[in-house]
């Protein structure tokens, strides 16, 4: 097609348009053809267009926009091959629809990154599962070496509770044990007593006994009775008890001697253990305890 008959195309597009009232941002609108390519037909300005097959393709557009048959303006021929610069794979349809050259570089980096969008979000996710997975592993093996030493300790926080009460038990079973060794409180074996009603005496021997205290109570009844206690050669008690009465024996002690005046009114015990004295009418009586027989 020579250059007039492609001026004229340009010049009947244009006067369609006119004639319709129409302005070039109205046929970008129904065409989805960047405004500049249109004026550029319309001027016969073609070199601006991005590749010989958009020519003849937006010519054929505007015709229809304008009500015009393409076929009788384009005929058999057609616009002449144009040597451009830009090449047909540089055009490109923008989001809007309209079509658009692709030399502008701005867009065309954003395309790119936006192409580049998904990989990009993989790789991120992918990153993160990683670093999700190591630090489970991690932790894992912490805790195994934590479970592994407490084996040795087997310490936890669900038996501290039960530790400390079993230590204040302990302490405090101890402690009594202590209190019972001072006070002479604990469980002796008493044995049989040996009775010398002529001395007027019953006697203990007991062995090894004197490491430690032991404790006598004289429970006084009736009117009460006289009193005395002898550890060794100390004298622990003398006195008319007419009422409960404890003495204690210190360690070291060999022999504890106790004499009751009216011994009918009295029940002796010693470090708990009732004393087996003879209820006789005569007032006076001895109770002798060998603690290191």
């Amino acid at each position: 097609m020579s250059e007039i008959l492609t001026n004229q195309i340009g010049e009947q597009l244009k006067a369609a348009r006119l004639k319709k009232n129409l302005s070039l941002d109205d046929v970008q609108a129904s065409t989805k053809i960047q405004e500049r390519y249109l004026e550029a037909i319309e001027n016969n300005n073609l070199g601006i267009l991005p590749g010989d097959f958009y020519v003849r393709a937006f010519i054929r557009q505007y015709a229809l926009a304008v009500d015009l048959n393409p076929e009788d303006l384009l005929g058999e021929a057609g616009p002449a091959s144009i040597s451009r610069s830009k090449d047909l794979n540089r055009a490109h349809r923008d989001n809007d629809g309209v079509v658009r050259a692709g030399t502008d570089t701005t867009r065309s980096a954003k395309s790119q990154i936006s192409s580049m969008l998904p990989t990009i979000w993989i790789s991120i996710i992918v990153f993160l599962v990683l670093v999700g997975i190591w630090f489970v592993l991690t932790h894992l093996n912490t805790g195994s070496q934590q479970s592994n030493d407490g084996g040795n300790v087997s310490v936890s926080t669900s038996t501290i509770p039960d530790n400390t009460s079993s230590s204040e038990s302990s302490t405090s079973s101890s402690s009594r044990k202590k209190a019972t060794k001072k006070t002479g409180e604990s469980k002796i074996k008493l044995g049989t007593p040996e009775q010398n009603a002529a001395q007027q005496t019953t006697i203990y021997n007991l062995s090894k006994q004197n490491a430690k205290q032991h404790t006598i109570k004289i429970n006084a009844q009736n009117t009460g009775t006289n009193v005395q206690v002898t550890a060794d050669d100390n004298v622990l008690l003398n006195e008319v008890v007419t009422a409960d009465k404890t003495i204690t024996v210190p360690e070291g002690t060999s022999v504890v001697n106790v004499q009751f005046t009216n011994v009918a009114n009295a029940v002796m015990t010693f470090d708990s253990q009732r004393i087996n004295v003879i209820s006789t009418a005569t007032p006076f009586w001895n109770v002798l305890m060998n603690l290191n027989n």
